[in-house]
């Protein structure tokens, strides 16, 4: 038995839609104070909870929400490296999220009425 896909992505990305939309979205819970080692280590809860975010602002507002995430979140990291971590790796992760929507978004062209 075989399955014929035109555009998997189209698929991930219908499936994702449905799961967020039907469950429901909560504000993540910002992190305690002293709970970041100040080291900018690969799971840093700032990282963490600036991606949950950046998905919860996704669903509410479809724009802008890299530029929402950094205001929210700028001022309340003590460290200057660790704010600049986060920065770049959701940067980094609206980057590719950009990518993957542009994949499914590609328009074929017009053909020619010759």
């Amino acid at each position: 038995m075989s399955i014929a896909v035109n555009n998997g992505f189209s698929i991930i990305k219908r499936c994702t839609q449905r799961f967020l939309a039907s469950y429901n979205m909560r504000p993540p819970i910002e992190p305690d104070p002293g709970m970041c080692c100040q080291e900018g280590c690969e799971s840093c809860v700032w990282l963490i909870y600036a991606q949950e975010l950046l998905d919860y602002y996704r669903q509410k507002y479809p724009t802008n929400t890299l530029e929402r995430v950094k205001e929210e979140i700028g001022d309340k990291i003590e460290s200057p490296s660790v704010k600049e971590y986060v920065m770049m790796e959701l940067s980094m992760t609206d980057k590719r999220y950009r990518d993957m929507a542009s994949i499914g978004i590609k328009k074929k062209k017009p053909a020619d009425g010759k």
